[in-house]
């Protein structure tokens, strides 16, 4: 992502933030009020994804930094590390939600519908608003698609609100409140774990989910030269960006044949298997290197 398209990207996560902390308190406020637990939950969730989009922010600016001695691949998982807290805040979220839900199923409450409506409906705007706000920007980093995701989920969670808000004021209904909750969490939690999932993938340094190892090891033996490929690992930095490294047996009797068999093993690796970065162990047993 460069300078200017972070720059953009930045900006709209500052926007997103205003608005979903001013839809967070006016929820809250609407909750305590109404006796809403789903409001209430809503709001949480909310707030917790406030608390993503500082984390995500953060990360953007970081991620920026140059390489150092001390760092030589740069800050560019700071992105990664952000999904990843990103993941936990909201599930110690739902944790929270969870046990309400449950309290107010055993001990169901009143719910004043007449004031828990209109809210919900106003918080469907702002997240219908903040979700159009970064649609393009969740395409190109893993953290912002976390970040979009929580605020999708606010979308969903507001329309079951209100979809709950009509049933309490025409039925009188009041468990359809922790009923709705609890739909909710199951939702975030299958969302929010796929995600989870992936940016522990990549920490763990595992094979991207796209990559077949015996695919490239069948592709790069077939280049005229290459007699084996083997001790093959391939992993990602972030989402973006991936590394690998191999040994391969090749059969040349030049330095400029070596050279340039490592030149056409990088580009049919950026090329066909979108890999940035790769070292290569060159083993020659059939090899008569020369200068020539």
């Amino acid at each position: 992502m460069n300078d200017l398209k972070r720059s953009k990207s930045e900006n709209k996560l500052i926007l997103t933030i205003i608005l979903n902390l001013t839809i967070s308190i006016f929820e809250i406020i609407g909750g305590l009020i109404s006796g809403s637990l789903s409001l209430i939950s809503d709001a949480l969730h909310n707030l917790s994804d406030s608390a993503s989009m500082f984390i995500s922010l953060f990360s953007l600016r970081v991620t920026n930094r140059e390489k150092s001695s001390k760092n030589t691949y740069g800050f560019k998982r700071a992105e990664i590390i952000a999904a990843l807290i990103n993941s936990i805040l909201l599930f110690i979220t739902l944790a929270y939600i969870l046990y309400e839900s449950v309290l107010r199923l055993i001990h169901p409450q009143e719910v004043s519908s007449i004031i828990m409506l209109p809210v919900a409906i106003i918080g469907l705007l702002g997240n219908f608003f903040s979700a159009v706000l970064l649609f393009k920007e969740s395409q190109k980093s893993i953290n912002l698609k976390s970040t979009f995701l929580h605020i999708v989920i606010d979308t969903i969670s507001s329309v079951i609100v209100i979809a709950g808000g009509f049933i309490i004021h025409y039925t009188g209904w009041f468990y359809i409140d922790p009923i709705l909750s609890l739909i909710v969490i199951m939702y975030v939690l299958k969302e929010g774990y796929a995600i989870f999932r992936e940016v522990v993938h990549i920490l763990m340094q595992g094979t991207p989910i796209d990559i077949d190892l015996s695919q490239i090891k069948s592709r790069l033996e077939s280049i005229s030269g290459v007699e084996n490929i083997h001790h093959i690992h391939v992993w990602s930095l972030n989402e973006n960006e991936r590394f690998s490294e191999f040994h391969a047996l090749i059969n040349c009797q030049t330095l400029n044949e070596m050279d340039q068999l490592r030149d056409q093993i990088n580009r049919i690796l950026k090329d066909e298997f979108q890999i940035n970065h790769t070292t290569i162990q060159f083993e020659g047993e059939k090899c008569k290197i020369t200068n020539i």
